[in-house]
């Protein structure tokens, strides 16, 4: 098992490479480097905590402006490249919080971007079946005769059933967003039918049931 560096040692020497190296004098960058504490070498991550509440002092040290020299500082120190994480807390467990907030971050991001993928994708499915229940009624140009209108209401409802399981399956918490554009595809099917949107529901309600048995 290798030895571990001491890690006090280590940023006292980057804080003076620091110091050295940062031309004119800035105090911000400083009182940063002299409130951090070093808590951890992470494989190529040195990773410096601040005591709660004392956050903003110790952006200084990973600013666009300061950052490349400290990172500079503690690489020349360590003898190895690494770069330099900020953490709030200076005991020991201070790092795992944080990887372990990043890691429920990264996957609260991922299931938001499957869910708005998911969304997405439902909402086609929804804007797909609006289409084609126009292109149903609008392939027959007569539509003078009720059996026609009732052929045609009845290849829609259809249509419209396929289209609902579908986007249930992509997206099967969005209720609302279903219950909304299925009673927006059934109103549309009512109005090109030349019927109430009520009795269009009532034949939906009606070709579901038969589907499932």
């Amino acid at each position: 098992m290798s030895e571990q560096p001491d890690l006090n040692a280590i940023w006292e020497q980057a804080k003076e490479i620091l110091l050295a190296e940062m031309g004119d004098f800035k105090k911000g960058l400083w009182d940063g480097a002299n409130a951090a504490r070093p808590l951890a070498l992470d494989g190529d991550v040195f990773v410096l905590g601040l005591p709660p509440g004392q956050m903003s002092v110790g952006t200084q040290l990973t600013s666009t402006a300061n950052g490349p020299l400290v990172r500079e500082s503690v690489s020349r120190a360590l003898g190895r490249d690494v770069s330099v994480e900020l953490v709030e807390g200076t005991d020991p467990g201070a790092w795992e919080r944080e990887k372990e907030r990043r890691e429920l971050r990264v996957k609260l991001a991922e299931r938001q971007a499957t869910a708005t993928r998911a969304r997405a994708t439902a909402q086609g499915i929804w804007t797909e079946l609006y289409e084609k229940i126009g292109e149903i009624f609008g392939a027959t140009r007569d539509r003078r005769y009720a059996t026609q209108r009732a052929a045609m209401m009845a290849k829609a409802l259809l249509a419209t059933y396929e289209a609902e399981r579908r986007a249930m399956d992509e997206e099967p918490d969005a209720e609302e967003l279903h219950e909304q554009q299925l009673n927006r595809a059934l109103e549309r099917v009512a109005t090109l039918a030349e019927t109430t949107g009520t009795m269009v529901a009532v034949e939906y309600l009606r070709v579901k049931s038969m589907r499932r048995d």
